[in-house]
Parts: structure tokens; sequence; C-alpha cells
């Protein structure tokens, strides 16, 4: 069957709300320019305001049981096999959390959902179900989750190279752009007569610069990136008093990239 084929298959539901809440808007600005003339009432146009917002929240809860969200392979939550976790899979929680996705060239907000970072996947609940799905990683643009934003970054397989295709939190986007792949290990162990499993985090940061991806993972490896401005550098290194010690790492290396980023023409 046609890609493109596929992506017509939206319920006639979804294409009437639209038509609706474009006829609603449209009544929005007509009485907005009347009320500026004083030929209407304010009551009219916020009601009218009204309705376009309700309306949107219905197209919005029916649009989210679309096939094209839940059209992904089963994911089964490997860690359950074992007799005991110590820590988890998931990105921040092993609770499912608030997020929205960019996904078969459609939005959708207001999901819940989860991020395995040892396999890079994302994963859904069925809306009718507690059937657990994983989201098709190729038709995959971007994500959120509990307000942190992932980009899917597709490489040249090829290249020998530690920066590869999947999922990359944004950390800054400007002049440079600082990506965190979002990892962890997971280790068997024997405990007794029984298996348990530990995961360990094991991020790593990326910054590109000029298209090109480059491995953060020091002082010295950011400010060699950053020697174009070496001395504007080293002195907000020091006058911030940034250590890039392991518990501060990240969150210093974050903040001397957008102080660098605010350095460069955009």
């Amino acid at each position: 069957m046609p890609q493109n084929y596929q992506l017509l298959q939206v319920p006639a539901i979804s294409s009437l709300f639209k038509r609706i809440v474009y006829i609603l808007h449209l009544l929005c600005i007509l009485f907005g320019s009347q009320q500026v003339r004083g030929q209407t009432r304010p009551d009219t146009s916020r009601s009218v305001s009204a309705s376009v917002a309700v309306l949107e929240k219905r197209y919005a809860q029916a649009f989210a049981a679309h096939p094209q969200l839940y059209n992904g392979p089963e994911y089964v939550d490997y860690a359950k096999r074992y007799h005991a976790r110590i820590g988890h899979q998931y990105f921040l929680t092993d609770k499912q959390q608030p997020g929205s996705v960019y996904y078969n060239n459609h939005y959708f907000s207001d999901l819940l959902l989860s991020y395995d970072v040892v396999l890079d996947q994302l994963v859904i609940q069925h809306v009718t179900s507690p059937l657990l799905l994983r989201f098709i990683d190729k038709d995959v643009r971007s994500f959120t989750i509990d307000q942190h934003r992932f980009l899917r970054i597709e490489t040249d397989s090829t290249a020998s190279t530690a920066f590869r295709t999947g999922y990359y939190e944004v950390l800054v986007d400007s002049a440079v752009q600082l990506l965190a792949k979002r990892a962890k290990r997971r280790q068997e162990k024997l405990n007794q007569r029984y298996v348990d499993i530990e995961f360990s985090s094991i991020d790593r940061l990326f910054l590109r610069k000029n298209s090109t991806y480059y491995p953060v993972k020091s002082k010295g490896s950011l400010t060699r990136l950053f020697a174009d401005h070496s001395k504007e550098v080293q002195k907000y290194i020091q006058d911030n008093k940034l250590r890039f010690r392991k518990a501060s790492r990240e969150a210093d290396i974050v903040q001397l990239t957008r102080y660098y980023a605010g350095l460069r023409p955009q």
C-alpha cells in the first residue's frame, strides 16, 4: 500500500471538526472587527471564542485515538522477568509522563508517554486497553516528555562515529546545538538462586557546530570547540566559577554553551 494512502485515512469526524473550528475562527475575526467599530456586544465575541476553544478540545480528544498513533508493535517490559530490579530502564521515572509527539506527519498532544533509554524506544499505552505499544522510530520526528524536548536524528550508518541514529534531548538550540543522548546500561546480577537486574545511567553530550557533531566529555573538549572566542569563554568560566565536576558537569556545559551561542551570529 502506498505510504501516502495511509496518511489520507482521517476519520470523517476529524474533517468535520476542522471545518467547524475554521468557520468559528472566521466568526471570531468578524465579531472582533465589528466590536472595534462598536456594532456588537462584547458577550457575543466572547461566546464565539469559548465555542472555538471547546470544539478545539473535542477535536484533539477525538484525534488522539486515531489509529496512526497506535500503530506500533507491542512493547514488553523486560525488567519484569527478573527477581528484583535496581533502578529502571526509563527516562526520569518508571511512571508514565505527560508529553506530546510529532508522529506520522501529525502532532499529538496531551499524551502519557514512557521513554525506554536502554532500547531507545518511545512507549505509549493503548487508549482502550492496558497494552503497551512502541512507536515506529522512523515515523517519529520529535517528542516531548515532562517538558523535555527530543529530536530523532538520523546519521550515516557506515560512519565510524559515536554519534548514532536515535533520539536526542535538545539542551541548547541556537547558533550551536547541544544535545544529550539519554541512555542506561543494564546488568544482570546473580543473587543466590535468582537473577536481578540493575540499571545505571550512561548519558553522553554532543555539540553540533558547523553541521558537525562533536562529543563533549569535559571542560577541555568543550573549550576547544569554543576556541574562536577563547578569551571571552575563559573569563566567563572564571567569573561564574564553573568547575565541570561530575555533579554539575552537564549544567555547567549547558550554561557555557548558552553563553558561547550568544557570542556567535545567529
